[in-house]
Parts: C-alpha cells; sequence; structure tokens
C-alpha cells in the first residue's frame, strides 16, 4: 500500500522491514518494529505527526488484528517535518497570549485528563498531579542547571489513555521547552523522564515522548504553540478544537505542559 505522508519516527520504524500490529483503532493502527520503535497507521484525518504514516485506502487496513505483520515502504512518500517556532513572544506580548489561551479553553477542556488546568479547572485526576505539576513549575523557575525535582515522578503513566495524560503533559513541556530555545532543559527533562518510564507507561507513549524531546508533536499541537508563541497573535477556537480530536484527551493534556513552559517564561 501507498503511502501519502510519514513523520521522521514513523519513517525510521518503516525501514526495519516487517511491523507487528500491536493496537488497533477505528482510524489507525500502531506497528512495532525493535527497539520500540512504532508507526501509527492511518488516513488523512488522523493527521500529521511524528510517528503518523498516512495512506490513501485506509479501509484496506481496517481488518488486521493484533499480531499481524505488515511491511510498507516509504518510497515516494512526502516526509513531515515538525515546524520550528520562530521570533517566539516574550514579555507583555506573551502574557497577552497566555490569558487569550486561558479565556479561550474556559469551559472547552475536557474533564478527563490534565487540560483543565490550562484555565484553572478541578478534578480529582488534577488534583493528584497537582503536587507533581507544582514541583515542575518550580524547576522551570529554577536556575538553569537545577535537578529535576523527584515528585515530578508521579505524572509518569499517570491518567487515561494509550498515552496517558501525565505523559502528555510532559511531551508537552518537551516540546516547548525546544520552541522558547531551552533546548538544555528539554534534554535535562528528557533524561529524568527516559530513566523512569520502564515499567510506568507503555512502550507507545514513550516513543511519543522520545519525539516530543526532540521538538516533534502532532501537528494540532505545533499549530497551538504557533498561535501561542508565533510571531503573530491567532484564533484560538479552530486550534482547541483539532486539538480536542487528539487521542482520548492527549492534546489537552500535551498544551497544559506546554502552557506551564510558556508561563515560566513570562
Amino acid at each position: 500500500m501507498a503511502l501519502l505522508e510519514v513523520g521522521r519516527f514513523a519513517k525510521d520504524a518503516l525501514a526495519h522491514g516487517d511491523g507487528a500490529v500491536c493496537a488497533v483503532f477505528s482510524r489507525s493502527l500502531y506497528l512495532q518494529f525493535p527497539d520500540d520503535r512504532f508507526a501509527c497507521i492511518g488516513d488523512r484525518s488522523l493527521g500529521r505527526g511524528p510517528l503518523n504514516a498516512l495512506v490513501s485506502d485506509w479501509p484496506a487496513f481496517a481488518s488486521l488484528a493484533p499480531g499481524a505483520r505488515l511491511r510498507l515502504s516509504t518510497q515516494g512518500a512526502k516526509r513531515w517535518q515538525a515546524p520550528r517556532t520562530v521570533r517566539p513572544a516574550c514579555g507583555p506580548r506573551l502574557a497577552a497570549r497566555i490569558e487569550a489561551l486561558v479565556c479561550a479553553a474556559s469551559g472547552c477542556a475536557p474533564h478527563e485528563g490534565l487540560g483543565g488546568a490550562i484555565a484553572g479547572d478541578s478534578s480529582p485526576l488534577l488534583r493528584h498531579a497537582r503536587p507533581a505539576m507544582a514541583a515542575l513549575d518550580r524547576w522551570l523557575a529554577a536556575p538553569r542547571r537545577a535537578a529535576v525535582p523527584e515528585p515530578a515522578h508521579a505524572l509518569i503513566g499517570l491518567g487515561p489513555g494509550l498515552t496517558p495524560s501525565g505523559d502528555d503533559y510532559l511531551g508537552g513541556m518537551l516540546v516547548a521547552l525546544r520552541a522558547l530555545g531551552r533546548a538544555q532543559s528539554a534534554a535535562a527533562l528528557w533524561r529524568w523522564v527516559s530513566a523512569r518510564l520502564p515499567g510506568r507507561t507503555s512502550a507507545i507513549s514513550g516513543a511519543h515522548l522520545a519525539a516530543a524531546a526532540a521538538g516533534e508533536a502532532h501537528e494540532a499541537l505545533h499549530d497551538c504553540l504557533a498561535a501561542l508563541l508565533g510571531a503573530r497573535a491567532l484564533r484560538w477556537s479552530d486550534r482547541l478544537e483539532r486539538l480536542g480530536r487528539l487521542g482520548h484527551c492527549s492534546g489537552w493534556d500535551a498544551l497544559a505542559g506546554a502552557l506551564a513552559v510558556a508561563r515560566a517564561a513570562r
């Protein structure tokens, strides 16, 4: 089957040859390769991302069951590369962007997950996560060489979804740190997170976190980062609607993590 477009991490995975179907959903499936590499196969409605490989004929894949093996060629497929934020907003301009996001998110964020933190909502999961999130806020505000606080480990594997909410929150932080030019902080956070992943979360979630550590996530999150951090202010309504289609509540969880980084950069 021909691929239309493929993300960098998916292309690297597919280069290993046959992959085993390990998870199947209504519009996508995951192929697993050696060394816990993954590619997510789906139609254009899946959207572009570092692990995504888009096909023109999704029904041809829909009947595959876990355990089936599949080989896909990336020859002729367009490679998708995550955009880079240029001339990020700062100071009063960034503060105004943050306020606009909070207003737009009010009443829109799902009750599940950690996205409610954007507008100051509360839920049992958020109350459980607050100490870990506060520890990371202190780390973001500390000198650049400060160690990641150990209480933050409570976020790893926390919450619902194939990629748990706490993982998505950390992924959003990693992408935003890269977008704001804090590469050393992103690398330090990833070293800390990656050492604690085994036994706490899924291998698929770990693969998404590895992509986030390189500054890459789904295009919907990058679109939101452009509105939050970019040179021009952009409307939120359509962006948040697209973000809400990601996973169980993954998009909102990741945006909450990215916002924590932006707030520390004001």
